[in-house]
């Protein structure tokens, strides 16, 4: 392999590269740093900075909250809106009335049958005002829609907060009272389904439990037990993806018992009636388990529903009872 030249233009240095070998640099490294027992090259490292890295106050709770996207929570102001929604829909219903009693105290006029003949001025103004709170009107209800359609903040991620700053006390109390509002707290990170989201929980407990296990056995924690974020061995930050992995471990092998459970089941009896209330019990059980642990509309369940109980009777239909 030819050694290449390369220009570092920010240091303004002659570098030497391995173009070839740069993309397998990621994972060759820590296997290096792992059979030679001590820390990479220098100019190896890529240094991170960790949450207590930061000042004290707002830049060291802004890194926090950064740290993972379940932190992203804020305060919806269902009153505030719903107070400002209500002042906007009355101011113009009473610009509607003031248009009313122009219109009826006109009398029989051109200017009621031809806009273009209209020489109502004190008209005109009222139909301008309407005009400009109508599209303010418009652009608030999309907004407080918007605002709606957030989802309610995870109790966990609230109580992670509401610990950390009692233990830290870095920031002012009144500036982090928002965290005491639960209900009108909202998540701008959009969580999966309600299964994926509560193995996630139990996936973090395990960790943290075996990551004191082994703290407490006077044992180093296996790698990715944290991410580097914190010091602090009270805060456990877990890679997101390592939780999916472990999420998807547990979820397959329910989902397989899930659907092939009555399979298994009607293949050991012969009865038509006993297969189809089998039949029935795994569709029920099924659309159960799909309504309560995933977002599905109605129309979904029932397609589902029908899909999941005609694949079962064919199949049930064409394998006889247990031999004999």
């Amino acid at each position: 392999m030819t050694q290449q030249s390369a220009v570092d233009l920010e240091l303004g240095q002659r570098i030497n590269s391995f173009p070839a070998l740069s993309k397998y640099s990621t994972w060759l490294l820590p296997w290096t740093r792992a059979s030679t027992g001590g820390a990479p090259p220098q100019d190896t490292q890529v240094v991170r900075k960790q949450i207590e890295d930061f000042p004290l106050g707002y830049p060291r709770f802004s890194a926090l909250v950064a740290s993972h996207n379940s932190f992203h929570l804020c305060r919806r102001f269902s009153g505030l809106r719903a107070r400002l929604l209500l002042l906007k829909q009355d101011k113009l219903s009473l610009l509607e009335k003031q248009l009313e009693k122009i219109d009826r105290d006109e009398g029989p006029s051109l200017s009621l049958g031809s806009c273009r003949r209209d020489t109502n001025s004190e008209r005109h103004e009222v139909l301008a005002k309407i005009q400009d709170a109508l599209a303010d009107y418009d652009e608030y209800l999309e907004r407080h829609q918007r605002a709606l359609y957030f989802e309610s903040a995870p109790p966990r991620a609230i109580s992670n907060l509401r610990n950390w700053i009692s233990g830290t006390g870095c920031v002012a109390r009144n500036e982090t009272a928002y965290l005491e509002y639960d209900e009108d707290l909202v998540s701008l990170a959009t969580s999966e389904d309600f299964l994926v989201t509560w193995l996630e929980v139990q996936a973090e407990n395990i960790r943290v439990y075996l990551h004191k296990l082994l703290i407490n056995s006077g044992l180093k924690s296996p790698p990715g037990t944290q991410l580097g974020v914190s010091r602090d061995p009270k805060v456990h930050i877990f890679s997101p993806s390592s939780l999916r992995l472990m999420v998807r471990i547990f979820v397959v092998p329910f989902i397989t018992i899930l659907l092939l459970a009555p399979v298994i089941i009607c293949s050991f009896v012969n009865s038509l009636s006993a297969r189809l209330i089998i039949v029935v019990a795994a569709t029920m059980m099924f659309v159960v388990a799909l309504s309560s642990l995933t977002r599905t509309r109605i129309v979904e369940l029932i397609v589902a529903g029908a899909t999941y109980t005609t694949v079962l009777v064919v199949f049930i239909s064409g394998t006889g009872g247990p031999a004999h």
